[in-house]
Formats: C-alpha cells, structure tokens, sequence
C-alpha cells in the first residue's frame, strides 16, 4: 500500500553494504582517535587544539561525521519501515530523522572548521 515498484523492487543489498562499510570506517576513527589521544604526552588544551587544527583530521572527522549522518538516516528508514506503518506518521518520522541527521551535521562541520 503506497509503496512504488521501484520500492517494492529493492532488496535492501546496498543499503545493507554501505552500512557495514560505513560502520568499520566510524570504529577505524574511533581506534584513530583513541591512538593519537594515547601517544600524546600531556593531555592539555594545547595538544587537544594541536589535535583538532590539523588539516587532515579536520577532514577525516568530516568524512567520518557524513558517514555518521548517513548511517543516521537508513537507520531511521528501516526502523520507520519496518515498525511505524501509516503512511502519514512515516513520513513525519522520516523527515525528523533526515533534519535531525542534517542538523548534527551542519553543527558538526561548523564546529570542526570554524
């Protein structure tokens, strides 16, 4: 009921691939992260500013923060598939997550880059 062939044709495969690759890409930056925290000497405003004024884990971060964003965002459609069931709540449901998951992302790279 409301569902289009396109939907009704998918199998969810991709969705699944991009999750699990998404996933080991969000811990391979937390072990990262865990990592340099652990090799730094003293652990002070100075080497967390040193740490997070660095190019490369600015983009890394970001990268790793869209990905988080875009887990959000299947996560939230498969649970709003398989649980919530009118059409109309679903919907709802959907674009809270899809503006909760832009918002967490906006600030995020706000804060990263500012």
């Amino acid at each position: 009921m409301g569902m289009t062939a396109a939907e009704q044709a998918r199998s969810g495969t991709k969705e699944w691939i991009f999750q699990r690759i998404s996933n080991l890409a969000i811990v391979l930056y937390g072990l990262v992260f865990v990592a340099l925290v652990a090799g730094m000497d003293t652990i002070d405003f100075a080497s967390w500013s040193a740490l997070y004024d660095a190019t490369w884990f600015k983009l890394y971060s970001s990268l790793t923060l869209i990905l988080i964003c875009l887990n959000s965002i299947l996560a939230g459609w498969q649970i709003g598939t398989d649980y919530i069931k009118p059409e109309a709540t679903n919907k709802l449901y959907s674009l809270a997550v899809k503006a909760g998951s832009a918002a967490y992302l906006v600030f995020g790279l706000v804060i990263f880059w500012a």
